[in-house]
């Protein structure tokens, strides 16, 4: 991609300096050099645009009757029964199961022997399957866009109840008290949960096979996984399992692992620190 975008670049650019050439050096009409040098900065401009926006324009280019073609690959499927990722690749199927691994304790909080111990159950892990498999440690975003949301809407609540039992001649003075003490509450909770780290890391293993459709792929794909998963959690001592729906999303679409609304939360939080201090 870099190459042609470079090439491309270089063939407008030549074509339009020698429409500049013709105009300086050609004896031609006003009206025609004109054009030429309309023709010649718009050259320029698309030349320098697809120069530093060919991402843009590139999927412009493969458009088909009004529908933009990313890419002629296959996209990866999810299994219907949430389970496993699937791709096909000419005459196969590629399915892939993540087994979740749950380790609680970091290697700063070991002691060295707590560290040879670990490296020499986790040597048994690399071992536990004769097939090839991918282990990973993946540093993600917390989504706490739902939770933060549905706490605003409790503390919405709570505030309205309040105002309208204020404005309320007749409200009972212990019921106000505690309708204050609700708008408190969320209200603490909303600034705790915005200020608290949001960061997280998962490790697990990914194992996949080939079958000649895709139900086959993925029944090959989920024994293999639960077969690795037993075997992990009977070496490390937990309790594992394979990522499924929402987790295995997780593991493999970027908008999962850094949510747009929870970012802006975490920025929006640092700002008002700043602003504060």
């Amino acid at each position: 991609m870099a190459m042609i975008q470079t090439f491309v670049f270089f063939v407008i650019v030549i074509i339009a300096f020698a429409l500049i050439f013709v105009i300086q050096f050609l004896d031609i009409s006003y009206i025609i050099k004109f054009v030429l040098v309309l023709i010649a900065l718009l050259m320029d401009i698309v030349a320098f645009s697809l120069r530093f926006y060919m991402y843009l324009f590139f999927p412009l280019l493969k458009m088909k009757k009004r529908k933009v073609v990313l890419s002629n690959e296959e996209t990866f499927m999810m299994a219907p029964n949430g389970n496993a990722i699937m791709i096909r690749e000419g005459s196969y199927v590629y399915a892939s199961t993540f087994v979740k691994l749950p380790i609680y304790k970091s290697a700063t909080e070991m002691s060295d022997d707590e560290k040879r111990d670990f490296s020499l159950l986790f040597s048994k892990l690399v071992s536990v399957s004769k097939t090839p498999i991918k282990i990973t440690t993946q540093y993600y975003i917390v989504n706490r866009d739902t939770y933060l949301n549905n706490i605003r809407d409790k503390l919405n609540e709570a505030e309205n109840r309040y105002q309208q039992m204020i404005n309320d001649k007749n409200a009972n003075p212990k019921e106000l008290d505690r309708v204050r003490g609700e708008v408190t509450m969320w209200s603490n909770l909303q600034d705790s949960v915005g200020r608290a780290k949001s960061t997280s890391i998962i490790n697990y293993i990914m194992v996949t096979a080939i079958g000649g459709n895709e139900e086959e792929a993925v029944t090959l794909a989920v024994q293999r996984g639960e077969e690795i998963a037993a075997g992990a959690g009977a070496i490390l001592g937990i309790t594992t399992a394979l990522a499924t729906g929402e987790e295995l999303l997780l593991l493999t679409q970027p908008e999962q692992l850094i949510p747009f609304s929870t970012i802006n939360e975490e920025i929006r939080q640092k700002t008002l620190e700043k602003g504060g201090a």
